[in-house]
Formats: structure tokens, sequence, C-alpha cells
């Protein structure tokens, strides 16, 4: 499949369950791969300990606090944000909003009906409650979202690490689609420069929606944290087309909408474990 389709962008993310991408990891200790029809990319990222929230580079303007001492696991990321064409693939339709061809998104999408049903669509809607109740299986190992832990050291650059505010650049334009350099659209994920570990696009283009509710950080050291269990609105870190470039630094967080609001400048990657 192509890569230069559009990231995509412009969903409802009630949840992930379901979603039967079948690329695996070939490429050995530090190596991606491809797999399945997809041909989404994975590159393994740790184990390490790295600092939740504390600024590394030049380019910012502060940690996010508390800080605390994270030990990660090995696990692999996306080396691209969910494309249009690999969404489309597993999926069926595009719901994205940059895109001619299919014009405007549905309503809503969900990934598994006959298990979860629709998704909802506004804060009294009962479907609520079953949607919240997702979790995490220990021991599984499919893919999903990263949680917002992985996100931070991926875009970090894992134990390669490097003194950077954005991923992989103290220069904002380097790395980032934002609202200068955008053309006011997605664009063609890969398109500006990795960061060390060779992934793109984790800041900038889009958001990336991550695994966790949006909760106050703890300054205790922690292993393979997930955030908040519960909570009414999402995480997304990166930062996206449309918005100024203060919000796309790699410790910097930001309450999303809740899982059933639909909007134009949050995507997503995916995760699995090693």
């Amino acid at each position: 499949m192509k890569r230069v389709v559009n990231v995509f962008g412009g969903i409802i993310l009630a949840a992930l369950i379901g979603l039967s991408v079948t690329a695996c990891d070939t490429g050995g200790p530090t190596g991606g791969g491809t797999g399945g029809g997809t041909g989404i990319e994975m590159v393994r990222v740790g184990p390490g300990v790295f600092y939740l929230g504390q600024e590394e580079g030049t380019a910012g303007f502060g940690n996010t606090t508390p800080i605390s001492s994270v030990t990660m696991s090995g696990f692999y990321m996306g080396r691209f944000p969910v494309t249009q064409g690999q969404f489309y693939e597993v999926m069926g339709f595009n719901p994205s909003w940059f895109t001619t061809a299919l014009g405007r998104p549905p309503t809503s999408w969900s990934t598994d009906l006959d298990t979860w049903g629709p998704a909802p669509t506004s804060w009294n809607d009962p479907l609520r409650a079953r949607w919240d109740a997702v979790r995490i299986v220990p021991g599984s190992t499919g893919y999903r979202l990263p949680t917002e832990a992985q996100w931070e050291f991926a875009a970090k650059g894992g134990p390669l690490g490097g003194p950077y505010t954005f991923s992989g650049s103290n220069n904002i334009n380097a790395v980032a689609r934002h609202w200068g350099n955008s053309g006011i659209r997605t664009q063609e994920v890969g398109g500006l420069q990795a960061n060390r570990l060779g992934i793109h696009d984790m800041s900038g283009n889009v958001y990336d929606w991550v695994w966790d509710r949006y909760g106050p950080y703890t300054a205790e050291p922690e292993t393979d944290p997930s955030g908040a269990s519960w909570g009414s609105f999402c995480v997304i870190r990166g930062g996206s087309w449309n918005y100024s470039p203060h919000g796309f630094r790699s410790v910097d967080r930001i309450y999303g909408n809740n899982p059933f609001y639909r909007n134009t400048a949050v995507g997503f990657r995916v995760a699995r474990p090693l």
C-alpha cells in the first residue's frame, strides 16, 4: 500500500477494540518492518527509564509537573500515525475530514458493533457506561492505543534520548506540521524529519489520541503506568495542523474531548507489547 495518503484525522474514537491490523515486527531489536495487508510499520522502543514530564530541550518553557521516574518495558510503536488508506483497508470506510473522494465523515463509528454496540453520541447516552469500562487486558499482545507514558517515552527517543523539546528536534519546522506550515490541513505522514528512533509525526500533523483518561500526574516512581482508570476526557498528545507550536512539546499533555466527540485535528497510532 502506498503511504502517501493523508494522515487519518477527524474521527470519533470511543475505543480501539477489534481493530484488526495485522502488522507484525520482523525487524530485530531496533527495527520495525511491515506486515499484513495494512502495511503498518512498527518500531521497537525500549526498555528503559525516563522522567515523565521533564523538559529535555532548549525550545521549551518548563516541565509538566510533578515529574516522576518511570520504568518502561519494551514495546512497539507505529512509525507513522494510521493513514486514511490503512484505516479504510481494515474498516471499509474513511471518516476523515480532509478527503474529497468520500466527502464528510459519518456521524460515528465502532470497530466491533456486535460486541460493543454503536458508539455513544452524547454525555447522557446510556452506552457510555459500556464504552467507559474498556480496560487493557494484562498479558495481551494485540494492537491498541499507546499509553501516555509510552507515547512520551517514544516521542523523546526512548533510551536513545536527545536534548529536544519536540520529537526529534528543537526546531519545530523540522519535525512538525503546524498552523504556519501545514497548508491549513493534514499532510502526508513521514514528510518531515523523524526522531532518533525513526518515528515520524509525533509532533504535529494530528494529535495522537492515547489510552489514558486525563488525570493529575503523581511524583512517585512508576513502572508501565496506564494513567487514570476513569475520566470524562481522553488525553491527546503532540499538536496538530491547526494549532500554534506552543503545544507541540513532547512533555505537553492536553485533555482532549469526550471519546464520542469528533475533531479534525485528532488521529491515532497503534502500539503493542514486545
